[in-house]
């Protein structure tokens, strides 16, 4: 945005001179959610661009092993993709839960996608094959890191030795407590003591370091979930390495409530097994690159830094995500990070929350409540960075971080009035610090996750729902075992009504500051009131669908208590409701379809597409159905689910 022109330019007197005392700032990105994973090649070389501006150093790169980035083997055999992935999406986005990838197949917003014809950069539209989608992503990464560099930005990229894509992992011991032949998401976890998986990390390591020999590092990863193997080889290594790592459970115990894992052997021997396989790729790397600068990561696994400080050489960063939305309810415990001597230190929280990817979010709050900046400081943390996942509108999140990475005391307040009156003048600078305060009143009442109101990896709870149902083998007699649906619904719409309130507030203050707003701030002020008054709409949403579910399953629950004509009454009665929901989630995507400026966007239209548009007709029809049995009708014809569910060859349900 560019400032009003001046009839004169003058040169401030600066009497402020500050260094910060963080060498690594900067963002941590996946690619598979559908928004990164939109972005062309020249809209991420603007994207960097932006990052340079901000002052900002490194961007890291983290994927999923069904992706393309790198294509390695096993005694001839390549990295399979498309199983779980497809190729509508460059091999990048999950498959079994988001319809065709077609931009012909969205029925609202069509003309939106910026002459895309897939949910995919410009460069993946003609993919057809692996070998293709090798290549495509290849070029592309390459050309990132070197634009990156162009601008002084290091790139690391990142990957979980734990874990294969799954027609290599066969060959090697799968963790026995994930369901086969892969997850959706992660690919395959494996077990640590067999030797193929550690040949297969060896052909990884290779191919990762000879196809990116520009990156300037390489993370590896501890597993984000706990494989829980047993074999007897397994057990065998996994009781010797207890004694070495036992003291994480203590600090497991205290700090992280919301550990993904609740059971402490569990959670001992899959930690153990997790950086056993990562010994082992650091032996390779002696073997096969050993120049190759190689950091240790971690999700929600802070508890782990202090046994691996006292157990690895002090040259290996450590790399480790936390949020106190999250993992730590009590707030990050960062003094598991310091007592490290010189050992470099990065911090990765969170932009976006990955169950709330409809909504903008305002989390300076959270970070300011979990002392990410002067306690970082204070234990030796030297860098951070923000996972993004829907780059646009994070942007309060990561300019308060990257100016506070230069006033490590910055509070909220002060953040939020620099930030209202730079974007949108000194007039309208005080109304946008109340639109901006309700904002973040919202996010901090929804626990900075959104109560889970859009997640990133399955269509809505509330579309869901209706697919198993559908799923029944006689969904006519009525919905089976909903209990903990309906109990969870009435705490669901206790808090959506209320964020709706917040989210009323904020508009009620955009107004008021819209006649105020400086001619250079008008544009980003629509896409602020427009993404705010589509947020408010989706809850509304989600209101009224939940409610259509409790009318459904009263019905059928006092079935026996009322005359049969009354309870198929009440069924056409909850059907209505349920019209009201689909009726009101359409208005809620044509709204949001109204400003769209960035892939970003576009990936949340598509998924606003597929779970309020697509999903809540064939959630109705389903309900439709279930009434034109009851009332003597044609009731056979099955509403279309294919159009977003494939059926998994294992899960029962998608994101599992």
């Amino acid at each position: 945005m560019l400032p009003a022109r001046t009839p004169t330019l003058s040169v401030p007197a600066i009497q402020l001179r500050r260094q910060t005392p963080y060498p690594k700032r900067g963002l941590f990105q996946n690619h598979c959610y559908l928004s990164r994973s939109m972005m062309h090649l020249a809209e991420v070389k603007t994207m960097i661009d932006q990052m340079a501006k901000l002052k900002l150093n490194h961007l890291e790169i983290y994927w999923f092993e069904h992706e393309p980035w790198i294509d390695f083997g096993y005694r001839g055999e390549s990295k399979l993709l498309g199983d779980a992935t497809t190729k509508e999406t460059g091999f990048m986005a999950w498959k079994y839960h988001w319809g065709s990838h077609l931009v012909e197949d969205v029925p609202v917003g069509r003309d939106k996608f910026g002459g895309r014809t897939r949910l995919a950069p410009l460069e993946f539209q003609q993919v057809e094959t692996p070998a293709q989608g090798f290549a495509a992503a290849r070029h592309m990464l390459t050309e990132t890191i070197r634009h990156a560099h162009a601008r002084k930005i290091e790139v690391g990229l990142g990957v979980e030795p734990s874990v294969l894509p799954a027609n290599l992992a066969r060959f090697a011991t799968r963790a026995p407590n994930f369901s086969h032949p892969f997850s959706a998401i992660h690919a395959v976890h494996m077990c640590p003591a067999d030797p193929t998986l550690h040949e297969m990390n060896e052909n990884r390591l290779r191919a990762l370091v000879e196809t990116y020999p520009e990156a300037d590092g390489y993370t590896f990863y501890l597993t984000e979930n706990y494989p829980d193997c047993r074999g007897e080889a397994d057990r065998a290594l996994l009781l010797r390495k207890r004694a070495q790592y036992a003291g994480i459970v203590e600090d497991w115990r205290r700090h992280y409530n919301n550990a993904y894992e609740r059971n402490p052997t569990v959670l001992l021997d899959s930690t153990a097994g997790s950086l056993y396989v990562i010994r082992k790729m650091l032996e390779a790397r002696g073997r096969i690159a050993p120049r190759a600068r190689i950091a240790i990561g971690g999700i929600g696994r802070g508890f782990v830094l202090p046994a691996l400080d006292q157990t690895l050489p002090e040259d290996i960063p450590f790399v480790d995500m936390e949020s106190g939305a999250l993992w730590t309810p009590a707030g990050i415990p960062l003094h598991l990070f310091g007592g490290m001597g010189e050992r470099p230190r990065t911090l990765i929280h969170r932009l976006d929350d990955d169950a709330a990817m409809f909504g903008l979010q305002f989390n300076v709050g959270l970070y300011h409540r979990d002392r990410v900046l002067p306690d970082s400081m204070k234990h030796g943390v030297n860098g951070w960075l923000g996972q993004v996942n829907r780059l646009r509108g994070t942007e309060a999140n990561y300019r308060f971080l990257a100016e506070g990475s230069y006033q490590t005391d910055l509070q909220p307040r002060d953040f939020y009035a620099g930030h209202a009156r730079r974007l949108f003048g000194a007039k309208a600078a005080p109304a946008m610090e109340k639109a901006f305060a309700a904002l973040e009143a919202n996010e901090e009442f929804l626990g900075w996750t959104g109560a889970y109101n859009f997640p990133c990896c399955s269509p809505i709870d509330e579309v869901v729902l209706a697919w198993q149902y559908a799923r029944q083998p006689n969904y006519y007699d009525g919905p089976r075992d909903w209990y903990q649906f309906a109990s969870d619904s009435h705490e669901q719409i206790r808090k959506f009504t209320r964020a709706a309130a917040y989210l009323g507030e904020a508009l009620e203050c955009l107004r008021a500051a819209g006649p105020q707003v400086a001619p250079h701030g008008r544009e980003e002020f629509a896409y602020l009131l427009n993404k705010t008054e589509s947020y408010r709409l989706l809850f509304q949403t989600l209101i009224a669908v939940r409610q259509a579910y409790l009318a459904w399953d009263e019905a059928f629950r006092r079935r026996g208590a009322v005359p049969y004509p009354a309870f198929v009454d009440r069924l056409e009665a909850a059907l209505g409701k349920f019209a009201e929901a689909r009726a009101l989630g359409r208005r809620t995507t044509e709204l949001f379809a109204g400003v769209i400026d960035h892939p970003s966007d576009m990936g949340v239209l598509y998924r606003a597409n597929i779970s309020l548009v697509i999903g809540l007709e064939l959630t109705e029809q389903t309900m439709a159905n279930v009434v034109h049995f009851h009332r003597g009708r044609g009731y056979t014809a099955p509403p279309a689910w294919n159009r977003i569910f494939h059926e998994y060859p294992v899960f029962g349900r998608p994101g599992q």
